[in-house]
């Protein structure tokens, strides 16, 4: 059974507090919250969370000192912390990740991007603890694999086991029964709680929960004695000995059990879960080894009778596995001895905490026969070993789904093979989770809209995102672990880029914030123009990479100049505009007086005689004004602004060039008039 794991909400916001717990308590996480950073403190004093949701702006004390108060406290230092703040901009970022914040997510937030980063941290947080119990697990495991095969004294080794199991798994009685070849009667041979005890009868028939185990040959986990009906028959003695919970755990020799493990609480079991029911099996399949042996040679030295066949035996297997015997034992990794058909000749004791199997059980049988269903690779790792190839390692899933990596060599002088197990379970789960994190984190990087290029501190580009890949023309294949980032830029521009990242004049030392125009190169060595931002990234204090985001200014400077060419073109037509209406109030201004002028010459004319000196001054003032009324009717027709050269650098206007020319006929005609 899994603990619910609990989330602290702490803002000074109530609808938020509100929203936050209603929608994580949708997801089955349970909730407490706190208005200030004074109330969260106490709260993780009191009942630490898996995690905590934290508003950096508050009353009283604030998110930053709440940072830094559970970083301060050995108890509390590796509480994942999650900061919600409406403050932008990389400086609070910064400042919250350097004060000890798990990751950052800013106001107004989407409910369903808190959800999955909650979630995402407490998986972190899950895995965290489950590793580090592990670890724990694994060292007391080998510590009892130690005592068990380090001596004979199978009392005192018993007695210690008792009491690490007792320590291991939080229950109040842990002991060891063994059981009579009749299954009548059990002999409790060492108890946590009894040093003393060593060897007390008891009657199998007045505790149901031995009999199961023995009929079922597997684990009997109980979590309330007083409600199940298997313990109806003796309800009365389970009252007077205030037993509430119960697990018991099969000691296994070959097909028989030769007795229990047994594990009792006076309080209930908050969970009794898996690792708690893997620990007691492999710890009570080591111990029935132990007993086993023990048995074995207390039997060679009480029966005269049977020591020398007894001694052929041991003597004929030890010929066999001597020469390997004090190498396997000591190793830290399961180790199988095979022959060439897969038959298993020795195993050392590792290798029987890892496939839950007895040494007594395996010798003799199909390596193969371990493996869960159908999975090809203890078959597959055989083929290797005939075909003399022993460079490769090969995956083999156990019925009890654990994951081992085998690895093989071959045994000098004989036709045997020595194979390798390593249980990587737990780290096959993490690799997947990591590779999944990290397919999320690239997809989030590839559908960004900017160009994204990350390098190494040597330069050579290992992240090129999809707009990357539009922006340069080239392909993230051929880039990634191929290319230098100076190949990317203009020569020299590299390393303009990098002076700027290292100075403080663009938001920072290792950071530019204030985007900088720069040319970059795409493949085929053309420019373009782009804005740049960028930033060196830390792993605890150490400079790893460098990321640079590029925005394509191609677009923009294009709509730039057609906005331009628009603008001149609105200022021509205007000018024209003017020009014309110009014209024509000058055209209509000039045109009274020259038809006066006009019409007087002409009277002038035919009062004149043909003689008179005054006609030739007469038909010039018509000619004349008629020529000035051709240049007024030019200039009212006026509708494109030409000029031409005038007197040294002036210019006037071009009257041809720029009237309408549609106007020709109807000038000639009214010339001709």
């Amino acid at each position: 059974m899994s603990v619910q794991q609990r989330v602290l909400v702490v803002d000074d916001e109530r609808l938020i507090r509100e929203m936050l717990s209603r929608a994580l308590g949708a997801k089955g996480i349970a909730v407490d919250t706190a208005a200030d950073g004074e109330e969260a403190l106490a709260h993780i004093r009191s009942a630490p969370p898996d995690l905590v949701l934290l508003d950096l702006m508050m009353p009283k004390v604030d998110g930053f000192d709440v940072l830094e108060a559970v970083r301060a406290d050995p108890d509390t230092r590796s509480l994942q912390m999650i900061v919600l703040t409406a403050r932008g901009g990389q400086e609070v970022l910064q400042e919250a990740l350097e004060a000890g914040a798990d990751d950052y997510i800013a106001k107004p937030f989407h409910l369903g991007e808190v959800l999955a980063r909650v979630q995402a941290h407490l998986r972190i947080a899950a895995y965290a603890a489950q590793r580090e119990q592990q670890r724990r697990d694994d060292r007391t495991l080998l510590d009892i694999s130690h005592r068990l095969t380090g001596r004979l004294d199978v009392q005192s080794i018993l007695q210690d086991v008792a009491g690490m199991v007792a320590e291991v798994l939080h229950t109040e009685r842990c002991s060891v029964v063994l059981v009579e070849q009749d299954e009548q009667v059990g002999r409790v041979v060492a108890a946590s709680d009894d040093a003393g005890l060593t060897d007390r009868e008891i009657a199998l028939e007045g505790y149901p929960e031995i009999r199961r185990v023995l009929e079922t040959r597997r684990p009997v986990i109980v979590a309330d004695v007083t409600a199940d009906p298997l313990f109806d028959p003796v309800k009365d003695q389970v009252a007077r000995l205030a037993v509430r919970s119960c697990a018991l755990f099969p000691m296994m020799e070959g097909d028989r059990c030769i007795g229990v493990l047994f594990l009792r609480s006076a309080q209930p079991w908050e969970r009794f879960g898996e690792r708690e029911t893997s620990f007691g099996q492999i710890v009570a399949n080591a111990t029935a080894v132990a007993v086993s042996n023990a048995r074995l040679f207390s039997g060679l030295k009480a029966e005269s009778t049977r020591i020398s066949h007894a001694r052929a035996v041991v003597e004929q297997r030890l010929r066999t596995v001597q020469r390997y015997e004090d190498f396997f034992e000591n190793s830290a990794d399961g180790m199988f001895i095979i022959d060439a058909r897969g038959r298993v000749l020795f195993m050392n004791r590792p290798a029987e905490v890892i496939v839950g199997q007895s040494r007594a059980e395996m010798v003799g049988r199909d390596f193969r026969s371990l493996c869960a269903g159908d999975c090809a690779g203890p078959q597959q790792l055989l083929g290797q070993l005939h075909a003399g190839d022993f460079s490769r390692r090969v995956d083999m899933r156990l019925p009890n789904a654990r994951l081992l990596s085998i690895s093989a060599a071959r045994v000098p002088g004989d036709e045997a093979y020595s194979l390798t197990l390593r249980d990587v379970t737990e780290e096959r789960r993490l690799a997947d989770q990591l590779a999944e994190a990290r397919d999320f984190l690239q997809s989030l990087v590839d559908a960004t809209p900017d160009a994204v290029v990350a390098t190494d501190l040597a330069g050579n580009v290992r992240v090129f995102n999809k707009a990357a890949e539009r922006l340069f023309g080239r392909r993230a294949e051929d880039v990634v672990d191929t290319l230098h980032v100076s190949a990317l830029y203009p020569e020299g521009g590299a390393a303009e880029v990098m002076a700027l990242l290292r100075g403080d004049d663009h938001g920072g030392r290792n950071r530019i914030t204030t985007p900088v125009r720069r040319e970059v190169l795409d493949a085929h060595h053309r420019a373009i123009p782009v804005l740049l931002t960028a930033s060196v990234v830390q792993v605890d204090g150490r400079e790893v990479a460098t990321v640079g985001i590029l925005r394509d200014l191609r677009d923009r400077i294009a709509m730039e100049a057609q906005l331009n060419e628009t603008q001149e073109r609105l200022q021509e037509s205007e000018k024209m505009a003017l020009l014309a209406e110009l014209a024509g109030t000058m055209a209509h201004e000039l045109n009274q007086p020259l038809t006066s002028v006009m019409g007087y010459a002409e009277l002038l004319q035919r009062r004149l005689a043909e003689d008179d000196p005054n006609q030739r001054p007469a038909r010039t003032i018509h000619r004349e004004a008629e020529r000035m009324a051709t240049i007024v009717r030019r200039i009212g027709r006026l509708t494109r602004y030409e000029t031409k050269p005038y007197v040294g650098d002036a210019r006037i206007i071009d009257l041809e060039a720029s009237a309408d020319d549609s106007m020709d006929g109807r000038l000639t005609d009214d010339e001709d008039d």
